[in-house]
């Protein structure tokens, strides 16, 4: 996390958070994790046993999800690409931007939703091929409803991402049956697989390179084949039910609570 998510602590703020993780895992009997990512550093940085270091996959933070929206579209047709986040320099807005000015550029009918940013930049705001939502609040129904509705209008998640521990909006766009393309960078791996429900790109990507890989899903026809792939691992493994099975079972597993 320490210079990857964050930034300018101190030498002795660094020293005394490892020290009390250092404390919290040798004290703890199961130590759950939600990427591989995490996971190995825990072993690497803390030495704890591989046994006691588990990972069990975050869900999506949605209360209905049960909708399919299997994309099955040509370069005569419009693509809605959505991009949901809330920081726009971390998550890769640039990046996504300029994927879609490619795009358009090279004669597809494209529509960027941003979601998420509370302030967006004029000059992106002003760009023919955006839809700004702004920051939506799922705690209010109105708001919460048009989250929902942009995702069910999705042909694809884009989220350029710089840094990423693990990534519940790749659960949120796979219940919807939205293809990631992403980047293989953080716990991103354990939310989404290569050619199953999206792909990563390398940190290098730039938004040339990201419109290449949406314009070769579309010439060879693989969203629809993306779409169940991430219909199938949110059903599977990437909810929050699948999660809270888990974790009983870890419980059990381990006889914590057994004398």
């Amino acid at each position: 996390m320490v210079d990857y998510y964050w930034f300018n602590f101190t030498k002795r703020a660094i020293n005394e958070a490892k020290e009390l993780e250092l404390k919290a895992v040798r004290n703890a009997s199961i130590n759950i994790y939600a990427s591989n990512w995490a996971r190995n550093s825990g072993i690497k940085e803390y030495k704890i046993h591989s046994s006691k270091a588990k990972v069990i996959p975050f869900g999506a933070n949605l209360s209905y999800a049960d909708t399919d929206n299997i994309s099955n579209i040509d370069k005569n047709d419009r693509i809605n690409i959505i991009f949901s986040g809330v920081d726009w320099k971390r998550k890769g807005g640039e990046l996504a931007v300029n994927a879609c000015e490619k795009l358009v550029e090279d004669g597809y009918d494209v529509r960027l939703t941003i979601v998420g940013i509370k302030d967006l930049d004029y000059r992106v705001k002003g760009l023919d091929f955006i839809d700004y939502l702004g920051f939506l609040d799922k705690e209010d129904e109105t708001q919460y409803l048009k989250y929902l509705d942009a995702w069910r209008k999705a042909d694809i998640l884009l989220l350029p991402t710089r840094a990423e521990c693990a990534g519940i909006v790749f659960n949120e766009a796979s219940a919807f049956g939205v293809p990631s393309l992403s980047v293989d960078t953080g716990g991103v791996a354990d939310y989404v697989k290569n050619n199953i429900n999206g792909y990563r790109m390398p940190l290098s990507a730039n938004g040339e390179d990201f419109a290449l890989k949406i314009e070769e899903w579309i010439k060879e026809d693989k969203l629809s084949t993306l779409s169940k792939g991430a219909k199938k691992i949110y059903k599977s493994r990437n909810n929050w039910r699948t999660w809270g099975i888990s974790f009983n079972k870890l419980l059990e597993d381990s006889n914590i609570f057994k004398k």
